[in-house]
């Protein structure tokens, strides 16, 4: 089920399944990367309870081992709607039988999207509904087509951070898309810019860390036109485009967590930045997405 929100000449599809925005159209120009299985299928998933591959494809948590999917349990599952308004609609999943097989907690995930005259939000809110502490990573993962528009090529973006100073950049290990301690890439942002290269994601995605402020723009340098993202409340970003493929689009995705860590174990506790929630307590985080 889909359902079309807008405000002003911005208008956004968001549909149950997975709880994605899969459409953002602002003065006819389509934002959102439109799904193509020939490169990727996806288009904006939630990843959750883990960000990217899990140590080993598994979890372990209070001593027991539970398989884990790549990119957690809330992706490929279908949402309750909770609201819906002309500029906003509210997405709920809960646990379930199939979920507690890999990850035991009772929980309620939201997912908010809401547009603005310029573009849109998009927000998680996880609570623990269950009677003990609960640890999680949350992420985003939007595609945005990279051109824009057809007389345009990839190589004619950059991204521009409002301010790298002291970030840390890795590049996830070819194959198995494990984060390896030891491949910096710092050279990759120059003067708060990252120029968009193909040949630079031949092994996978870049992750940035220790951004002191958390924003960035996807824009065209000879036009100035693109997006300005927005992710003050996650601990890092991965920058992914397919590998080898050339294909019309790049991810922005702010995390709350990492991919699995060459140097660290499948227990759940180990991750770097994982969340420990008390029971009854919720945590919000999100993004934001403005038209340039």
């Amino acid at each position: 089920m889909t359902f079309t929100i807008q405000k002003g000449g911005a208008v956004a599809v968001c549909s149950t399944k997975g709880g994605e925005l899969t459409s953002f159209q602002h003065q006819g120009i389509e934002y959102v990367w439109q799904g193509d299985a020939k490169y990727w299928s996806g288009q904006a998933p939630c990843l959750f309870p883990v960000v990217c591959r899990a140590k080993e494809d598994r979890v372990i948590l209070d001593g027991i081992s539970y398989p884990m999917p790549k990119h957690g349990i809330a992706r490929k599952v279908d949402y309750t709607p909770l609201q819906v308004a002309p500029d906003k609609v509210v997405f709920q999943l809960q646990q379930s039988a199939d979920s507690k097989a890999a990850y035991p907690y009772d929980f309620t995930l939201k997912i908010i999207h809401q547009v603005m005259d310029d573009g849109f939000s998009t927000t998680y809110r996880v609570t623990n509904t269950d009677t003990k502490e609960m640890l999680f990573c949350i992420g985003g993962h939007p595609g945005f087509n990279c051109p824009l528009r057809e007389e345009e090529a990839f190589s004619d973006y950059s991204i521009r951070f409002t301010d790298a100073t002291g970030a840390v950049a890795h590049v996830t290990e070819p194959g198995s898309g494990y984060m390896d301690p030891a491949s910096l890439a710092l050279d990759l942002i120059q003067n708060n810019e990252l120029p968009l290269r193909y040949r630079d994601y031949d092994d996978d995605a870049i992750v940035v860390e220790n951004l002191p402020r958390k924003s960035l723009q996807l824009v065209n340098r000879n036009t100035g036109r693109g997006i300005r993202f927005d992710f003050a409340s996650f601990d890092a970003i991965g920058i992914w485009t397919p590998v080898k493929m050339e294909a019309p689009f790049l991810c922005l995705e702010p995390w709350n967590g990492l991919p699995g860590g060459l140097d660290e174990t499948p227990e759940m506790a180990s991750k770097k930045y994982v969340k420990h929630l008390l029971p009854g307590v919720s945590f919000e985080t999100g993004y934001q997405v403005h038209v340039l």
